[in-house]
């Protein structure tokens, strides 16, 4: 049984879970999100099937869908991502009393939004025809979505970091749901609003699933010390709940 120190008490409960489950995501979305754009750059295929999806969308569209579409997407924009990703740092922060969770929040929002741009450009992928695009696209790339791929890493993050400090399963569950939802409803609102293709949206869902996947992995390694290189459990016996990190000892020891 991992037992708490009496020693460092500023970190609050962490629970950290199945913490296997994270490189077991993080692998799934980047193998997907390869086998994606290869498909995208020597095949037709998918393009195809992009056209006859997005014209499916196209064909949903309300006037009051469309507004909820677009009040959606804002939350995948740059400034949106870094208004609300300094607000998450700050409550993580102070849910942790560790600096661990919102650096590693902002670093993985700027990482994804780099990665982002480098993919955008080498790929250089068109975007859907002007006449089917409510609003304008800020570039001409479309693969990956970026307000996908941002908003969602943005929001699944953040859920899953306030999760860590949660002690009730229900509200863990509802945070991990809540996240999700969000960065469903983002992507679905770029294709709605003709700015990206399917496709495009598919592969902001995979990389940023791989984005937080790592990023949980590293924090709760971070977070979850064990003396002498020990491993990282999948499950932490239920009563260390308090996980603190133990001072340097002095010389001699």
């Amino acid at each position: 049984m991992l037992k708490p120190t009496d020693l460092d008490l500023r970190r609050k409960e962490i629970r950290p879970g199945r913490w296997g489950q994270w490189p077991a995501i993080g692998v799934v979305g980047f193998v997907g999100f390869v086998v994606l754009a290869l498909l995208l750059v020597f095949g037709t295929v998918i393009s195809q099937l992009d056209q006859q999806l997005l014209a499916a969308v196209i064909s949903l569209r309300t006037p009051e869908l469309t507004v909820f579409a677009s009040a959606v997407t804002r939350l995948g924009s740059t400034p949106m991502v870094v208004y609300l990703g300094l607000a998450a740092a700050v409550v993580l922060w102070l849910r942790s009393r560790s600096i661990v969770l919102p650096i590693a929040l902002l670093a993985a929002l700027v990482a994804t939004e780099s990665l982002v741009t480098i993919l955008k450009i080498a790929l250089d992928r068109p975007r859907p025809p002007a006449g089917v695009v409510v609003g304008v696209p800020l570039s001409d790339d479309a693969f990956p979505s970026g307000h996908t791929t941002d908003g969602s890493t943005l929001v699944v993050l953040t859920a899953a970091m306030l999760a860590l400090t949660c002690g009730n399963v229900i509200v863990r569950w509802l945070l991990m749901i809540s996240g999700c939802v969000l960065a469903l409803l983002i992507g679905c609102s770029r294709t709605y609003l003709g700015l990206h293709w399917p496709s495009d949206v598919l592969g902001g869902w995979l990389l940023a699933a791989t984005m937080v996947s790592v990023t949980m992995a590293l924090a709760i390694r971070v977070l979850v010390p064990y003396p002498e290189g020990g491993v990282v459990p999948d499950v932490l016996d239920p009563d260390a709940t308090q996980l603190t990190v133990p001072p340097a000892g002095r010389p001699g020891e």
